[in-house]
């Protein structure tokens, strides 16, 4: 195989490579914006806060 042909080949591979992470990129992102979209339509859930009182010195008046 001369360099040329080399040259060539190895750059078509890099470029597939990127097309195929782009692809997989921008399919993940896609999917990630219809699961948001689709939890969206619910209400957000209640979080209980643990309220913590420190008792130890009486208010003062």
């Amino acid at each position: 195989m001369d360099p040329e042909t080399a040259k060539t080949l190895v750059s078509a591979a890099l470029v597939a490579s990127i097309a195929l992470f782009s692809l997989m990129s921008l399919q993940a992102f896609v999917a990630q914006i219809l699961a948001d979209l689709r939890g969206a339509g619910s209400a957000p859930e209640a979080v209980p806060v643990p309220v913590r009182i420190d008792r130890r010195d009486p208010p003062q008046a």
